[in-house]
């Protein structure tokens, strides 16, 4: 079937999911339906308050939970494919079965010829969106970090971010880098945050030693987020709060959080919803191309890892990335950590939408993209669709 027949098809098939435990994620309708068609959500509410068209097809959640697709700002692969080339448009396919429907794929540390390359190889698959989970940009992670919190990343070609680098990169990506991750301590990086946000990317702090006057004067210049919040991070100290708590009182800035249960102590990630609530935090999986693949020892793009007791490290000891994608994400914040699932499930579509600048991502309502998971359980989707075409 054509991609051309398939929405033709879809156009006059409404689809309703009925007696859901809905999140919208603003709210939470315990016996509630949503009905769309041609893309996009027509009705949302309690299963009493909604006509259903008659040439529906019904869906009986039986309870069970329906919430937006899962967006995920920060991931690099997944189920042995690297996001960073083109390989992007294989792992885009795989991402809905995690209940993924829509990411920016993120890059890693390189020398900068081979970043460039890649970024091409990147913007050549995005030309024509591949099926599968939306492709919402490119997220630039390295090499603009700082030497002090490296992660798995090789100091050896880390550089200061400027604003010829920012229009080599943008250039090679055809204008498609959305986020960018960087340490504004760095030589003139912070001079730099205004070519960022001049070309319409959004400023990101991490892999920093930033102190927290230089964090502070970095968000006043315009950085909205954090990379995973509490790693590769100057931490808290009641003399220096760091970057930690320049982050934590602005409320401009939305925190990106790995809820693997590997990265974060579950009594961290308790206090950080506390404090910034879970507009403030955006779930990201971080995942690493071994996600998915059963344990062992692996080559990423030339770096060693180790996957091994649901971790992803290098041979010394780093945390290389997760294993863990969205929806383990998901289900380890209200499983584990606790976290009340309309708060979970808002930090993992609304706050990442949010945080994108994408007001009608994220969430169900009338008009909004029908990107919707129904969940056999926390962490287990039953059925994704992704513009109303169903992909599981």
């Amino acid at each position: 079937m054509t991609p051309l027949l398939r929405r033709l098809l879809m156009a006059f098939h409404p689809v309703a999911i009925i007696h859901a435990e809905l999140y919208t994620p603003t709210r939470r309708i315990e016996d509630g339906t949503v009905v769309f068609a041609e893309g996009r959500i027509l009705a949302v509410g309690p299963s009493r308050e909604v006509r259903l068209p008659r040439r529906a097809e019904r869906i009986d959640a039986h309870g069970r939970p329906v919430t937006p697709g899962l967006i995920d700002l920060h991931l690099h692969g997944v189920e042995g494919y690297d996001l960073f080339g083109e390989e992007l448009a294989e792992a885009a396919q795989r991402l809905p079965r995690h209940g993924v429907t829509a990411f920016v794929p993120t890059t890693l540390t390189l020398p900068e010829e081979e970043i460039l390359r890649r970024l091409q190889a990147m913007a050549r698959v995005m030309e024509t969106a591949p099926p599968g989970a939306r492709i919402l940009g490119i997220h630039i992670e390295g090499p603009h970090l700082s030497p002090k919190r490296p992660g798995m990343a090789n100091p050896t070609w880390f550089r200061p971010l400027t604003p010829e680098a920012i229009a080599r990169y943008q250039a090679a990506a055809g204008g498609r880098i959305r986020l960018w991750t960087f340490a504004p301590e760095e030589g003139e990086a912070m001079q730099a945050i205004p070519a960022l946000v001049a070309q319409g990317i959004i400023p990101v702090i991490g892999h920093s030693d930033a102190t927290y006057d230089q964090a502070t004067e970095a968000i006043q210049r315009g950085v909205r987020q954090v990379t995973h919040f509490f790693n590769a991070m100057r931490p808290f100290h009641h003399r220096e709060p760091g970057l930690f708590t320049a982050a934590l009182l602005d409320p401009r800035v939305i925190v990106q959080l790995i809820a693997d249960g590997q990265h974060v102590h579950p009594a961290a990630m308790r206090l950080l919803f506390q404090v910034k609530g879970s507009s403030g935090v955006a779930m990201i999986s971080d995942a690493a191309p071994m996600a998915g693949l059963p344990p062992g020892r692996y080559t990423w793009l030339g770096y060693e890892v180790i996957v091994a007791d649901g971790r992803c490290q290098t041979p010394e000891g780093a945390l290389a990335g997760s294993v863990a994608l969205m929806n383990e994400g998901l289900r380890v914040l209200i499983e584990e950590v606790g976290i009340d699932p309309l708060h979970a499930v808002r930090s993992a579509t609304w706050t990442p939408a949010q945080a994108l600048g994408l007001r009608k991502f994220g969430r169900l309502r009338p008009g909004a993209p029908a990107d919707l998971v129904l969940w056999a359980r926390w962490g287990v989707p039953e059925a994704v669709w992704v513009g109303g075409e169903r992909m599981v």
